[in-house]
């Protein structure tokens, strides 16, 4: 068995808001740099990028390949009820009958920037044809407040969305919003194999390959992905590598109008609020569970200007299931951390991680210490220090879990408090 660095959804040209660089050629020379071994192509139902994609990855066995990067064919499909569903499909044949079957479903298929079709179907429609060709599904970004299966008003089980093909779904992509203990606090998940996935539209390093998952597998064959997928004959995730969802716009519940953030705490004090908060208290587990679903049925107002409050990504997440996560043994460890190059530009204080600097220092880690992932995962922390002890200290805090935050929420990004300035306060 082989382990390999899979990134499963991205986009194409043909995407709307995607680098025009964010072609097979760029992508494979992106991944190998960043450490992916493995990269779903994005947009295979689009006609012009599938008619490319034939003409640019080399087919080896039951694997397809560019350079030294293998491809896997993906698409990202918006059902009736818009929510966004990851595809994966194992070979060209597949790909054709998909289209064949979604042909007289969608209004933008064959359109240039139809590489994320929508289709007059529900989920469970979806994902029978889906079946029908071979291919896997699963939701895709599940918890973000937009175009998700879990987002508020929508969905809180699997299988209200994918009905009697629930018990096809193998897994669930967690996406930037979320990581595997906001999803474990659904009983319903724990069965499935979590995927975590950039959805780049860039096949620059601080997106691509920004989150990915690690299989432990004998080829990077379709027929592989699924037996891992499905954890069968040994296969399986071994390590899910993602951003810490506190860092996202939308982690915290929130005021509708003044766009304050929710923090509960322990105690039966009155609710309060500052510039950037309202503290509402709890005693137990159960009045927090019953603050959540009154937040949902929008019966909770703020206290600073009296408009209901919306549950944020965690939350939601809770309403859903359980107050507390609960994982599964089969559920691989989770690494919180941002791209090399974020970390890089925090680390000298610069405002862009595109900087001469920063992209300086990124270059002569990778040089001298081989792909970002092999840097950001198993570098011996001392040999980063070498280089730069800041970006040692950032990788530090990420592998065990002391980085520290400014949780976001109501539209605010969070943002991660370096370790160097949490040491000062």
């Amino acid at each position: 068995m082989e382990r390999f660095n899979a990134d499963l959804h991205i986009h194409s040209l043909h995407s709307i808001g995607v680098s025009k660089k964010m072609t097979i050629e760029e992508i494979a020379k992106s991944a190998s740099k960043k450490g992916l071994h493995l990269v779903g192509t994005g947009d295979a139902t689009q006609p012009d990028w599938l008619t490319y994609l034939e003409s640019s990855l080399s087919a080896i066995d039951s694997t397809y390949m560019h350079e030294s990067v293998w491809f896997i064919l993906t698409t990202e499909i918006e059902d009736s009820e818009s929510i966004h569903h990851v595809v994966l499909l194992p070979d060209f044949e597949a790909v054709h009958n998909l289209r064949k079957a979604l042909k007289n479903h969608s209004p933008n298929l064959d359109h240039k920037w139809g590489g994320r079709p929508r289709v007059n179907l529900r989920g469970e429609e979806l994902a029978g044809i889906v079946r029908d060709t071979g291919g896997l599904i699963g939701p895709a970004h599940a918890f973000t407040p937009f175009r998700s299966i879990f987002r508020e008003n929508k969905h809180t089980s699997l299988e209200s969305c994918y009905g009697s093909e629930t018990s096809h779904v193998h897994f669930l992509e967690l996406g930037l919003s979320a990581d595997s203990e906001i999803a474990d606090c659904i009983p319903e998940l724990r069965r499935l194999t979590y995927i975590t996935s950039s959805d780049a539209h860039s096949p620059s390093p601080n997106k691509l390959g920004r989150e990915f998952v690690q299989f432990e597998m004998e080829e990077p064959s379709f027929d592989e992905l699924e037996k891992a997928i499905r954890r069968e004959g040994g296969r399986g995730p071994t390590l899910n590598v993602g951003l810490d969802p506190r860092l996202g716009k939308y982690f915290l519940s929130f005021c509708s109008s003044c766009r304050r953030t929710l923090i509960i705490r322990e105690g039966d004090e009155a609710p309060s609020y500052d510039e950037l908060n309202v503290y509402i208290y709890t005693r137990n587990e159960l009045e927090t569970h019953r603050l959540l679903a009154d937040i949902h049925e929008r019966r909770v107002k703020c206290p600073a200007d009296g408009r209901p409050l919306r549950l944020g990504v965690r939350d939601r997440a809770a309403a859903i299931g359980e107050p507390i996560s609960r994982s599964p043994p089969h559920r691989p460890p989770y690494i919180r951390t941002a791209p090399l190059l974020d970390v890089i530009a925090v680390s000298l204080g610069v405002k862009s991680a595109g900087s001469k600097s920063a992209l300086k220092l990124y270059d002569r880690m990778r040089e001298e210490m081989g792909s970002e992932i092999a840097v950001l995962t198993t570098t011996p922390i001392d040999d980063i220090e070498r280089v730069n002890q800041r970006v040692a200290m950032m990788i530090a805090a990420y592998r065990n879990g002391t980085a520290k935050y400014r949780a976001g929420g109501g539209g605010r990004y969070g943002s991660l408090i370096p370790p160097w300035e949490s040491e000062t306060r």
